[in-house]
């Protein structure tokens, strides 16, 4: 065999591993951004069923405060909206945790707000158990609340953009 034909042999077997690998490697791009997607689409349906859990169950509280109806009633109305334990939070947690971390600042804000919701709750049940007036715990609790949907809208945010390279 001349060196032409060892040449030919060696160039025609090259290409066919090189396409074979640079097929491989689209292939296995393809299946990554299809799964970065899908978990993108489970984190964006997690954080907002997580907010809205949030939100419609410290809905109730206000009027409690305001003395519209009592704690026990409020715990009652809380109880029967409540179903099984939402997972919703735990997912986002996990998802941010093994597949976007860049999103761990927003969802620590998250879980700042839900602090600051509870603290403020924490401290209306106990003047309300001391028989004191709770008016002036409405307006930073709803102001809190309020914040749930901006907290919300920043860390979706930062998914799209996420998204967007895996489109």
């Amino acid at each position: 065999m001349t060196v032409s034909g060892v040449q030919l042999i060696v160039s025609v077997a090259t290409s066919g591993v090189v396409s074979a690998i640079v097929a491989h490697m689209l292939s296995t791009g393809r299946a990554e951004k299809e799964f970065r997607r899908k978990k993108l689409e489970e984190l964006f349906m997690a954080v907002h069923t997580d907010c809205t859990k949030l939100f419609s169950t410290n809905l109730i509280w206000p009027r409690v405060m305001r003395g519209e109806i009592t704690y026990d009633e409020g715990n009652d109305l809380l109880i029967k909206n409540l179903s099984d334990r939402d997972k919703s939070a735990d997912i986002a947690l996990m998802l941010i945790n093994i597949c976007f971390p860049d999103l761990r600042p927003s969802f620590q804000t998250m879980l700042q707000r839900r602090d600051q919701i509870s603290q403020i709750h924490s401290e209306f049940k106990k003047a309300y158990q001391r028989g004191e007036n709770c008016d002036a715990f409405v307006k930073p609790f709803l102001e809190q609340l309020k914040m749930i949907d901006t907290d919300e809208t920043a860390l979706t945010d930062r998914l799209f953009r996420i998204c967007e390279k895996y489109n």
